[in-house]
């Protein structure tokens, strides 16, 4: 027996997702280089590299306490309907923090940063997991407007925060303290609209049910964390704070500039395709992932490669002097070990999920960090940063082509080759233009605003003669909605067949909690 679940269209609900995580992120990224610019000129590279092992530690410790409690909250309360597992889930989150002593003695012990130095990393790993778990909750219940909200409202507060703490002179240490803070005060302001009625009680046998399907993840979440700290936490080790925070700072950026958008594309599209899944199996989610890899891919290889050739640029603006040598450096670098990463992360992990084979991760992220252990110190100590930075490209390439094949035991993904190459063809033709420009421009912040705004503009004109993500039919269908144009025969014949309706059965999965009114 099916019954109607969501009549609308299957790219007018994904793009409407897409663009509140968009606006969350872009508005988070613009903070994020606020924060960048303003305290690389605040902080010493010895200060910001401890924010930054700080930062890495807690993140390893928030991955073994709460990762096993975030994936559960995605895969189980995505499903809809009458499923409800918001208070067990936060009854998980306590039970996990209760282990937060533990994980304070094994980092004191395990690693040579100082007591104050852990106790501010494992506070700021609970307030990390809290928040995460809240909007963890608001994606799987598709509430994105109330996600767009709270990431922009955390962000602008942890800014407040610890500008405030850096003008009084505090370092590193105070910028940690600061951030948790900014999560455990957005958790606690959104909590009514995270737990908005009617919400099911606790129920021990989801407790059981979410450990037996996120602990594996969890010690996959273990691994990859460990991978992700341990660029940052080798230049610690061979080269100290000063290293770490040159490094770290521009790592940072381009993060920010890269992996938050395919994040925020992957917020949108997996809960949709976890959902059509539960719906309609394969065959309903597959057309998710297909669109979803063709937006992520659209969204981050133009990104990636306008960072590699605009790096001098972007160093030169954003960052204080003391950081700015070493960015230019290694930022053309990065770029391409986060467009693996997103690779990853935003679509080959989809594939585990859907298929429910958490250990596949696992396997991935345990090959990831043996080839980042044999790789990173070896060309750490030949080369300095610049080797550092080439091997998170090696170990991120050969991470996501490892869970691709691990993907055809799992759910095969879509893969389109002709509509990715529309997408390598649009950026190219960026990228002959930038490279074009550059000589012309002396590096200074309205060079940059000039080769920004053309690399945006090119390549926009490019994808829309593409039709990359299907953008020319939108604008064409847009206009002759307003009545700016006729509309075209395929426009007219679109709109007189039916609409598509995502329905449901049953999943086979172990009885959630039931909403009751």
């Amino acid at each position: 027996m099916y019954r109607v679940v969501n009549p609308e269209p299957i790219a007018e609900v994904m793009l409407s997702q897409t663009f509140h995580y968009s606006v969350a992120s872009v508005v988070s990224a613009a903070i994020g280089l606020l924060s960048a610019v303003v305290f690389t000129r605040l902080l010493s590279p010895d200060e910001y590299g401890v924010y930054v092992v700080g930062l890495s530690t807690a993140g390893i410790v928030s991955a073994l306490l709460f990762t096993w409690v975030r994936v559960a909250a995605l895969r189980f309360q995505s499903e809809g309907g009458t499923v409800d597992v918001r208070k067990t889930i936060f009854l998980a989150y306590l039970i996990s923090a209760l282990a937060a002593p533990i994980a304070l003695l094994v980092a004191t012990l395990a690693t040579s940063v100082s007591l104050e130095r852990n106790v501010a990393a494992i506070f700021f790993a609970l307030g990390l997991g809290l928040f995460e778990l809240g909007q963890e909750l608001l994606k799987a219940r598709l509430q994105s407007l109330a996600f767009m909200t709270a990431s922009i409202v955390r962000a602008c507060l942890a800014f407040t925060l610890c500008l405030a703490a850096a003008l009084l002179g505090g370092g590193g240490l105070y910028q940690l303290a600061m951030v948790a803070i900014t999560y455990f005060v957005t958790t606690t302001l959104f909590a009514s609209t995270i737990l908005r009625s009617p919400v099911a009680g606790p129920k021990l046998s989801d407790l059981r049910t979410f450990a037996a399907f996120g602990i594996p993840i969890t010690l996959s979440g273990i691994v990859f964390a460990i991978h992700a700290a341990l660029d940052r936490m080798l230049v610690f080790h061979f080269m100290g704070d000063h290293a770490a925070g040159q490094y770290g700072a521009s790592a940072d950026l381009v993060r920010q500039i890269i992996l938050i958008p395919a994040v925020s594309i992957a917020s949108a599209t997996i809960p949709l395709a976890l959902r059509a899944y539960a719906n309609g199996g394969a065959r309903e989610a597959r057309p998710h992932l297909e669109l979803s890899l063709e937006i992520l891919f659209a969204a981050v290889l133009p990104a990636v490669v306008g960072v590699a050739l605009t790096s001098s640029y972007i160093a030169g603006v954003i960052l204080g002097s003391e950081f700015r040598e070493t960015a230019a450096q290694i930022m053309p670098i990065l770029a391409f070990a986060w467009l693996f990463q997103s690779f990853s992360q935003s679509y080959i992990h989809a594939s585990f999920h859907l298929a429910k084979t958490p250990f596949m991760m696992m396997m991935q992220s345990i090959a990831m960090l043996i080839a980042n252990l044999l790789v990173m110190p070896v060309l750490l100590a030949r080369f300095g940063l610049i080797g550092a930075a080439a091997s998170l490209v090696i170990v991120e390439a050969f991470g996501a082509g490892f869970g691709w094949y691990l993907t055809r035991k799992a759910f095969p993904l879509p893969f389109n080759a002709f509509r990715l190459m529309r997408i390598v063809s649009a950026t190219a033709i960026m990228a002959l233009v930038l490279t074009f420009l550059k000589p012309l421009l002396p590096i200074g912040i309205v060079s940059f605003g000039v080769l920004a705004a053309t690399g945006c503009l090119v390549y926009v004109v490019a994808a829309f003669a593409f039709d990359v993500a299907g953008l020319r039919q939108a604008v064409i269908a847009y206009g002759a909605h307003r009545k700016l144009w006729p509309a075209s025969k395929s426009t007219r014949e679109a709109h007189a067949l039916p609409i598509p309706s995502i329905t449901a059965r049953s999943t086979g999965l172990p009885s959630m909690s039931i909403r009751k009114p």
